[in-house]
């Protein structure tokens, strides 16, 4: 095997062989930050080079995908490796810090790297956010972005609180999850409104609504303004929204339709629907 160091000086310019063409790129957070970082690339019977994320990178490690030594050099502050003509994929490994920031209970990271990576969350995470868009990981554990460039942020463990309004007899149950204090829940049937008060600015907040009580798509104001918000995971029984105030104050979510409104016009459509159908016996009984 052969390890060499190239010049610190200008490091992130230097290029001694070929972009390497990656197979995959993992990257593994654990619960208290800390970053494994692994690049899998093709063999080649050039030199090829591959650059580390930008950071502090340490415990770097090259092999072929047999565990089998290779031929490299490491590029001055570990800002990339140059590897030697393989016969077999390669390898490189290494942990990254200095990174990723914990503040008000958020992670953070300003990530770029031109290749499509994939990143394994730990537990708890359910929910992330990519360039403040959501992303709910459901029963998977990681999330792919491609050709990467995003601002990503994610909460451990965050917390949700279930609010239970009640309408005609019926309980539905609201749930909300947001590190920042809400009050004054409460829920408008004629103006087919819910609303409450954050305590915290720029906090994410993500409603978990019963279809049966208030219909989507949605419509969000803090205090009397209108503000941006993403709807995802919808399905027959649920909408997932979230939205981040900027500032404290009164949201209110505002839907297309109360389903118990239909209550009220249901003795109707049957009796049109009967009338139809009569209709359209006759006809037939006519002929």
């Amino acid at each position: 095997m052969l390890v060499a160091s190239l010049p610190t000086i200008a490091a992130q310019q230097i290029s001694v062989g070929k972009p390497a063409e990656h197979i995959s790129l993992q990257i593994t957070i654990s619960q208290d930050g800390d970053i494994h970082v692994k690049h899998l690339v093709k063999k080649d019977k050039t030199v090829i080079q591959v650059n580390t994320i930008s950071g502090t990178v340490s415990n770097l490690t090259v092999h072929d995908v047999n565990g089998d030594e290779v031929q490299y050099a490491v590029i001055g502050g570990n800002t990339g490796v140059t590897i030697f003509p393989t016969d077999e994929n390669v390898l490189v490994e290494y942990d990254l810090s200095d990174v990723l920031f914990l503040k008000d209970g958020i992670w953070t990271w300003s990530y770029f790297y031109p290749v499509s990576s994939t990143f394994f969350f730990p537990q708890g995470v359910e929910l992330l956010f990519a360039n403040e868009r959501p992303v709910h990981l459901k029963d998977v554990e990681g999330m792919t972005c491609h050709g990467c460039n995003l601002n990503l942020e994610y909460i451990i463990d965050e917390p949700t609180i279930m609010k239970e309004v009640e309408w005609e007899g019926q309980r539905f149950s609201i749930y909300v999850r947001s590190l920042s204090e809400i009050e004054s829940f409460s829920f408008d049937q004629p103006s087919k409104k819910i609303s409450f008060e954050v305590l915290d600015k720029k906090s994410f907040v993500t409603l978990i609504i019963p279809l049966k009580l208030l219909w989507n798509p949605y419509q969000v104001y803090l205090n009397d303004e209108k503000i941006l918000k993403h709807e995802f995971s919808v399905n027959e029984t649920h909408a997932w929204l979230n939205l981040r105030p900027q500032s404290e104050g009164i949201i209110d979510v505002i839907g297309t339709s109360v389903v118990p409104e239909f209550s009220m016009f249901l003795p109707l459509i049957i009796g049109i629907a009967i009338m139809i159908g009569l209709q359209f016996r006759t006809k037939i009984n006519l002929r």
